[in-house]
């Protein structure tokens, strides 16, 4: 049999700051699907819509001929482009079983199937989901799946009950990627190509913004031995140079990470890595080994500096863990990229003059603000919408850049303006411009950096020559 997986390609609006700086991710669920799948003695093909910025007439034409099942993943932003492909893969492939995952069809999967938008949504994690169809298991019986039988009903399967064990699972198929179109966000890597990796599933937090019920209640982690490998097949296949660890969590266990970092030092691992962490999961000592391995940069979620919205958001850290955090990490020579939120429930116009300030003398080397976005699924989500306070659904507009919540406290015309306020005021400080420039080191990195300033700048002032 043969299964196609897409990755759509992404909605960025003009005014998105990820647009400017993101990353450019290869799929690994979709390849490590599509592993499993061919593990199983089938073919499968992967199409990264979003790296090779196809459009939809173009996904549609590079379909292999005769699929048997077509699998659209789907995050929010991307729901509206998954659902036009579906509906086009429908007509050109009517033989073709469609199939949508990810986190925005786990949470909507009655509506999609009941609406005929595809035949089955599989829900959260979909490794024995895609192994039970493999085998050719009725659909009654494959976990973790909503259909629709011949009466029209919509028929909700039981979850698998387990999870997939990551050292157990097949490295992601790469062969079949555009590998050489992929890239971390802009500023995270100091050296080139490089590649986005994870190693687990799950996260520790289980904060209000989040949709944390995806892989389930406890975190699960891949482990070191099995990630040096992984690093090693990169490297070596395809010459990465440098990872980027986007798992949500990287350092919760500090234990797997120490362990890692003395491994790629007994391997002697020419590779250099950044990641995300919590600042309540980071030690002195764990920093100093991460920079001794090759760590050059963590991106710490701070989210503001007013404890009570940290509160309001189960976030569970504390100003002084993040002033610890920023201390550490600095005395062991590690760049960090600190992450906003603005606009959040209960925020005020001082306590975002508040966070612009704490961003701007805390001495951090990057910043990314967002507008605080109620993801489906989320418990943020589900107080808004119960309370009605959501300004709409159009789920292309949840970028993180455009606001959502209804506000007692803050308009949503004032929103963007604190958002473009943020970055004017952290990136247009002379200090901060003269410290980047005296750190380039080639012609490459000049045209980089001064290309990247300028669309900040852009962005920042757009407000100066288009209506909000």
């Amino acid at each position: 049999m043969n299964f196609t997986f897409i990755h759509p390609p992404r909605n960025a609006g003009k005014n998105d700051i990820w647009s400017i700086i993101d990353a450019e991710l290869p799929p690994l669920g979709l390849a490590t699907l599509a592993a499993v799948w061919e593990k199983e003695g089938h073919v499968s093909q992967i199409i990264d819509a979003a790296a090779l910025k196809l459009t939809v007439p173009e996904i549609i034409a590079s379909i292999a001929s005769a699929p048997d099942y077509i699998g659209i993943t789907s995050t929010t932003t991307e729901i509206s482009t998954a659902v036009k492909i579906a509906q086009e893969a429908r007509k050109a492939f009517p033989g073709a079983k469609i199939i949508m995952g990810g986190v925005h069809p786990t949470v909507f999967h009655e509506e999609l199937v009941r609406h005929d938008i595809c035949d089955m949504v599989v829900r959260n994690e979909g490794e024995f989901a895609v192994i039970a169809l493999a085998g050719g298991t009725p659909w009654s019986r494959v976990p973790n799946l909503t259909w629709k039988n011949e009466r029209g009903e919509v028929l909700i399967n039981p979850d698998a009950g387990r999870f997939a064990d990551l050292d157990a699972l097949p490295f992601p198929l790469y062969e079949k990627l555009p590998m050489s179109l992929y890239h971390s966000a802009l500023g995270a890597a100091k050296k080139q190509p490089s590649i986005g990796m994870i190693t687990s599933r799950g996260c520790p937090g289980k904060c209000h913004f989040c949709f944390s019920e995806m892989f389930g209640v406890k975190t699960r982690w891949m482990s070191p031995e099995r990630i040096l490998e992984h690093i090693l097949l990169l490297n070596r296949r395809y010459g990465i140079r440098e990872i980027s660890f986007y798992d949500d969590t990287f350092t919760a266990d500090q234990n797997r990470v120490a362990a890692l970092c003395r491994l790629l030092l007994d391997q002697r691992v020419k590779v250099s890595w950044s990641c995300f962490a919590r600042v309540d999961t980071v030690s002195p000592d764990l920093l100093l080994l991460m920079k001794k391995s090759g760590c050059h940069q963590i991106m710490y979620g701070f989210e503001t500096f007013d404890e009570a919205l940290l509160n309001r958001f189960n976030k569970r850290t504390n100003l002084e863990q993040a002033q610890n955090a920023i201390r550490w990490t600095k005395a062991a020579k590690i760049d960090i990229r600190g992450a906003f939120m603005l606009g959040s429930p209960g925020e005020t116009a001082e306590s975002i003059r508040n966070t612009i300030a704490f961003a701007k003398k805390s001495g951090i080397q990057l910043a990314i603000f967002n507008i605080t976005t109620p993801y489906p699924g989320t418990p943020l989500y589900r107080e808004f919408l119960s309370r009605n306070a959501l300004l709409h659904q159009n789920w292309d507009l949840y970028n993180r850049a455009e606001p959502v919540l209804k506000l007692d406290t803050l308009t949503p015309r004032e929103i963007k303006d604190f958002y473009r306020k943020s970055y004017r005021e952290f990136y247009l400080r002379p200090f901060f411009i003269l410290r980047h420039i005296l750190k380039i080191r080639t012609f490459a990195e000049f045209s980089i950096a001064v290309g990247a300033l300028f669309k900040v700048i852009r962005l920042a002032f757009r407000k100066l020559f288009h209506k909000p």
